[in-house]
């Protein structure tokens, strides 16, 4: 096609290129749309997913108070379970335990008391005792461990603290005894 222009070239308005007129073809905003398109399509599941960790975090804050509560309970009651197993274990042989405690009072030297025996589910048989002067808990242990009928329930003995306190005059050795209950006690 041939144009023809016949105004001087001053009152010519000024032909474009067909780039430079690019902008004005409705090609040119459908491109404009698709790139300002494409990164809002990959941006809102970004926000979206941001928005639900946000909502989930508070979730568990909320739940925390009460995840602790429920780990403590739970901590709790797996102790109280060791406990029945190391008490059924202590059940079965009845007769027995009165025996052994008869043993270890008898065995005990002038001058040894025993202040607390506590059934541990970890560490066994607890004994705290004090002794004075020449009273010595090595000895008890030595006693204790040389007996056969208290020795059928407990595995070993082990002195856990011995310490020396000056009381007025006389010197007393308060001492902790673990004896380590054997896992089939007769």
């Amino acid at each position: 096609m041939l144009k023809i222009n016949l105004l001087p070239e001053e009152f010519r308005k000024p032909t474009l290129s067909p780039i430079e007129q690019f902008h004005r073809t409705p090609l040119m905003w459908i491109i404009v749309g698709i790139l300002v398109a494409v990164p809002l399509l990959f941006f809102m599941p970004i926000v979206l997913h941001l928005h639900q960790l946000r909502q989930l975090d508070a979730k568990i804050q909320a739940l925390t108070p009460s995840k602790l509560e429920v780990d403590k309970l739970q901590r709790s009651l797996e102790h109280l379970r060791a406990q029945e197993a190391a008490f059924q274990r202590v059940a079965k042989g009845e007769g027995l335990w009165a025996k052994r405690l008869n043993i270890l009072s008898d065995v005990a030297a002038d001058g040894v008391w025993f202040s607390e025996l506590t059934l541990d589910p970890a560490k066994g048989l607890v004994i705290r005792g004090s002794a004075i002067e020449e009273a010595n808990p090595t000895q008890l242990v030595q006693s204790l461990e040389a007996d056969k009928e208290f020795m059928s329930a407990i595995k070993e003995i082990k002195i856990e603290s011995i310490k020396r306190v000056q009381d007025g005059e006389i010197e007393v050795t308060n001492f902790t005894l673990n004896c380590a209950l054997a896992e089939t006690p007769p």
